[in-house]
Order: structure tokens, then sequence, then C-alpha cells
């Protein structure tokens, strides 16, 4: 019986390490009889399907068939082994768990799920928010993370939905008997970044050896005056961005170019540790009360009991953040000069040339007279100055206005 291996997350527990080594070794899998099936994008129009989830820009449309067109693959696999990895199936709710491994009949499933420490993931999730278009300063996000009084819930809420550990397993253990849940924990800060995926490759059974020499692929991390500049930027255009856009700006642009730029990274204040420390020691005990099978070590879930030192989070002087905004301002100079550069080359592609400065500043100049024009026609009936002048021209250059019955001047000249 074949095995299929869903790796469901969690969010920010090295998704995209992952992600990106299955991707770059698919065909040294495939040689091994593991498939990767149609690649991460097809995985994750397939976790939308069935989730129910929709998004914009280019995969508008797509999702609707992806889960029937991703299992179609896993049957047609000849193999031993599939591994699916996509962190939007910890969304998933009992019943849809049980939806998907059952679409999966005739295969044997196990469920991997990724774990880290609430220190580091909390400062993580909180630059997520940002880098996608959140304004929410860090005071105010630990603040509902940890459920304050005073505090606005959303943030905590939708933290919690996304990186609740426990109820990841229950839904699965749902679908799967608890024996094929295999927790990946993530290793401590300063292990080599292969041993993460050593860990996954354990869990999932993959071949020896594997990513092989394959480059680590991960999420790029802004220091604290970049984020600070990052989240004043989205206050200040609001929701003039779409999602598309967005990503276009930020994630692929200003956040590639600012990362590894700071030397301030972003590690929890001292004032919320022993909070972390506490709540991971207690979700330790209750893994470990589960009988999970555990690649790496439970204890891994405790943040280290060595504080960050320094300014908190949302504290940035003023030299930071002139510092910072001024990478921002040349990420997005280089950005607009590239586009500048692709339209222009698809400009002579359509239209064989470019227009001269004289064609430029004289089609302007219309277009300058024709909005005037324009303009003196919307504001006639509050002006009477422009509706006496609105007139006029429409006696000089309109000749079927000078037909009207009760106008007597029917030669008068016309505009040219």
């Amino acid at each position: 019986m074949p095995d299929v291996f869903l790796h469901v997350g969690l969010y920010k527990t090295g998704t995209t390490t992952i992600q990106g080594a299955l991707a770059a070794t698919a065909e040294q899998l495939a040689a091994a009889g593991v498939l990767f099936p149609g690649g991460h994008r097809a995985q994750r129009l397939a976790a939308y399907d069935l989730l129910g989830q929709r998004v914009g820009g280019e995969q508008r449309g797509e999702a609707a068939g992806a889960l029937g067109r991703l299992v179609d693959l896993v049957a047609a696999h000849d193999g031993p082994t599939v591994v699916v990895s996509e962190e939007e199936l910890s969304l998933a709710r009992p019943r849809q768990a049980r939806r998907l491994v059952r679409a999966l009949e005739g295969h044997r499933v196990h469920v991997v799920i990724g774990a880290r420490d609430m220190a580091r993931t909390l400062v993580s999730a909180w630059q997520q928010t940002i880098v996608n278009g959140g304004s929410t300063t860090w005071a105010d996000f630990v603040a509902s993370v940890r459920g304050q009084e005073g505090a606005p819930p959303s943030e905590g809420v939708s933290f919690h939905w996304r990186h609740d550990l426990l109820r990841v397993v229950d839904t699965w253990s749902s679908a799967v008997p608890v024996e094929r849940i295999r927790l990946v924990t993530v290793p401590p800060r300063g292990t080599p970044g292969t041993a993460l995926l050593a860990r996954f490759a354990a869990a999932a059974d993959l071949p020896d050896g594997w990513p092989g020499e394959q480059q680590v692929v991960r999420n790029v991390s802004l220091g604290a005056a970049e984020l600070e500049v990052v989240r004043r930027l989205n206050e200040a255009v609001g929701g003039t961005f779409n999602a598309t856009q967005h990503r276009f700006v930020i994630e692929a642009g200003i956040r590639s170019r600012l990362a590894g730029a700071t030397a301030r990274p972003l590690e929890l204040p001292p004032e919320h540790l022993a909070w972390a420390r506490s709540y991971g020691e207690r979700l330790a005990a209750e893994v470990g009360r589960r009988g999970l099978t555990v690649h790496g070590a439970i204890s891994d879930l405790v943040p280290p009991d060595a504080a960050a030192t320094g300014p908190a989070l949302d504290d940035v002087t003023d030299a930071e953040l002139l510092a910072a905004t001024r990478a921002a301002l040349a990420s997005i100079a280089l950005d607009h000069g590239q586009l500048f550069r692709r339209y222009r080359r698809a400009f002579v592609e359509r239209e064989g040339r470019l227009p001269g400065p004289t064609e430029v500043l004289t089609s302007q100049l219309r277009a300058g007279g024709f909005w005037v024009r324009k303009r003196a026609v919307h504001h006639a009936d509050r002006h009477p100055l422009v509706e006496r002048a609105s007139r006029a021209y429409l006696d000089r250059t309109s000749p079927s206005w000078r037909l009207l019955p009760g106008r007597t001047d029917t030669t008068g000249p016309t505009d040219g």
C-alpha cells in the first residue's frame, strides 16, 4: 500500500525551506519512487479548494477542482511514496481532514506537523502580519496574543488559529491513527540549517542523503527598524493596494532588499520570556502525554532561558528609521526603474518605435486642453460664468447648436 505524507505546517516552522528543497529535488525524488505531485503551487490550490478559500490575483478561479486534480496525480503514481507540503492544511476542520483522507483511499496516510518555540514564533508571526499589509504595533500584537485585558482581540485570535499545535493534532487525529502523526520540531537557533531538513526527511521517510547539496531556501527576515518602516508605509497606503500589488511592492521588493541589513534582529523582549517558557513547558508536557512520534526534541518547544538585550522591538531611533527609510526608497526606485524599462520594451514591441520629445509634449498639451473643456462642462450648472463661456463655445464651434429653434445665428465660424 503506497504511503502519502501530508505535511500540514504549522506556519512559521520552516515550511518555505522544506518546500523549496522538495521542489528543487523533485526529479531526484521521482527517481527514488517519491512523488511531489504537481509542485507546491498545485498543492496550495488543492488546499484552497479543500478549505473553501479563494484568493485574488493570478490564482483567481483556479482553485475549483484543484483538489481532484491533485488526488488524480497521487492515484496515478506507481511508486511507494507521495509527499504533499502545504501549511494551509493546518487550517482544516476535522470534517475537511477526513474528506481529504477519504479521497486518498487505497493509500496509507501519514501527517507531518512542524512545531517551533513560542519566543521565535511570536516575533516571526508579527513580522508576517506587517509584511502582509498589517499595521499593528508590537505592543498591541503581543498583548492580543497573550490575551491581556483591553488588548484588541483580532490579532490574538488569528495567531492562535494559525499556531495552535494541539488543535491541529486533534483535527488530523480524527482522520488518521495517532501513531501515524509525526511531529518535527524546529531546531534551536544556531543549529546548522540542514538539521531541520534532516528531521523532516526522517519524518517523511525520504531517501538517505536528501536533499543532498541543494541550496537551503529561507524566508528573509527584517530587523526592527526596517519592519517599522514597512508598518508605517502600510498605514499610509491603507487599502489602496490589493493583495497582489502589496506582495509585489513589499514582499518581493522592499523585503528582499532590506533583509539582512540590520544590526537589530527580531528577538522576543525579556519581559515576555517567562510567559513564553511557561507556555512551552506546558505544551511539551501535553505533546509527551499524547504519545506523538517526535523527530527532534520535545525540549525544542521551550525557549532557552536567555533573553534578548537592548530596546523594545517598537523602540526605534530616528537614525535607525532614517537609514531604513533610505534603503526602502532605494528599493522602490530600483523596482520602478525596472518596470519602466519593461514598459518601454513592451511599447516598442507593440508600436515599433518610442514617441519623440516633441510628440510627447504636444500630446500632453492636447490632453490638458481636453481636460479643461471636460471640467468646464461638468461645472457649467454651478458657475454662471462657466455656463456663459460654455454656451459661447457652442455658439462658435457647434453648427447643430446654432440650428436649435430660437437661435438666429446659423452662419458663425467653426473651430477647426
